[in-house]
Formats: structure tokens, C-alpha cells, sequence
């Protein structure tokens, strides 16, 4: 999965432009804005999950809610940080609430935005497919990919939905392939994760 990277750190660059004339001062500021901006409008490539690789490889599924609690920098990179409330575990064991963090956002003056990051609306219900790192980040697994809104369908019945992504899609030999996008039973859902889950398919 392709990530795009900021290319100036703001400390970095601050040190370099202070001991340059005004003049290569003005231009370097300049390149690094047009670069900064280059990065922005840039495509994520992502690697395709199916349905059964999210529940394989995710340490924890959630059904809940989520509210933002800010951003803040993690190294180089900028992360907005979620407290989701979770109404149901479907996959592992969680504290509640739970800190999920999502690469992109405004932190210390400056913003980067990563694109196929997921977006959350206050409120909304959501089916999220978690992975922790070691050092304890936890994030939606996929980007975009593991976050499915819970919306009633015509019938009044839970639904997960997902909308198919608009980044380039490849599969695990780098080939470009189409994403599809979901729509199932909320219940159904919980005994498909359930059968994989039985089948050994987990961390």
C-alpha cells in the first residue's frame, strides 16, 4: 500500500531556510509548497482486501460510534485521533472507549491530507475493522477499506453499506483490479465473521 509521505518536516525545513540568503530563501519555500501540494492531489494506490482478509487480519471489529478528539503528530506524520464507543466486539477483546487513529489532519499549523483515509460523520454507526501495531496505534485496516457504515434499510432492517473506493486498487501482485463495494444484513455479517472465525481464519 502506497502512502504519501510529507516531504518537509516543519522543523527541518525552518533550520535549512535560516542560514540562506533571502533571495534562495524565497524559492525554496516556494518548491517545498509546490511539492507539499504535488503530494496532496496524489492518488493512494491501495492493496484490495476482500471481506474475509479484513476479518483474517484485523485484531479487533467493532460495532459503534466514533467522535474526533483531535490531532496531533506521531513523527513525521499527522494523525486525527477517534474515540469510538463501541456497542458490540464482533472480532477480539477491546477497552471502551477506543482510541483509533487516522493518518491525515491539521496538527501544531500544519495539515496533511491522505487520500482513502477513512471520514467519519458524528453520529453515524459503524462496523470498523481494527488493526493495533506493536507500538499500540490503532487503526482502520485498509484505510477506507475497513469501515462500513450501518445504515436501516428499506425494511427497517441493519445494514452494512460500502460505497466502492475511488483509489487505484491492486491486488497482492501489484496488478490493478476493481473494488467492489458491500452491502449485507448487519446480522449476516456477524455470522459470516463468526464462520471465518471458526475456521481458523484470525490472528
Amino acid at each position: 500500500m502506497a502512502k504519501i509521505e510529507p516531504l518537509f518536516s516543519t522543523e527541518s525545513l525552518g533550520d535549512a531556510v535560516a542560514s540562506l540568503g533571502s533571495h534562495v530563501m524565497c524559492k525554496l519555500l516556494s518548491f517545498a509548497c509546490l511539492a507539499l501540494s504535488l503530494a496532496g492531489i496524489q492518488g493512494s494506490t491501495l492493496q484490495q482486501l476482500t471481506l474475509d482478509e479484513m476479518i483474517q487480519k484485523s485484531t479487533t471489529i467493532v460495532h459503534g460510534q466514533v467522535q474526533k478528539t483531535g490531532s496531533a503528530f506521531r513523527g513525521a506524520m499527522i494523525y486525527t485521533h477517534y474515540r469510538v464507543q463501541a456497542s458490540e466486539v464482533l472480532k477480539g477483546s477491546t477497552v471502551v472507549p477506543l482510541d483509533v487513529a487516522v493518518p491525515g489532519g491539521t496538527a501544531n499549523g500544519t495539515a496533511q491530507v491522505f487520500s482513502g483515509a477513512p471520514s467519519f460523520a458524528s453520529g453515524q454507526d459503524y462496523v470498523l475493522f481494527l488493526w493495533t501495531s506493536r507500538s499500540g496505534l490503532t487503526q482502520v485496516i485498509g484505510l477506507s477499506q475497513g469501515q462500513l457504515a450501518v445504515i436501516a434499510n428499506a425494511s427497517g432492517q441493519p445494514t452494512v453499506v460500502r460505497a466502492a473506493a475511488t483509489e487505484r486498487m491492486v491486488n497482492a501482485a501489484g496488478q490493478a483490479v476493481p473494488q467492489s463495494d458491500i452491502q449485507m444484513l448487519l446480522s449476516d455479517l456477524r455470522t459470516h465473521i463468526q464462520s471465518v472465525l471458526a475456521k481458523g481464519g484470525g490472528l
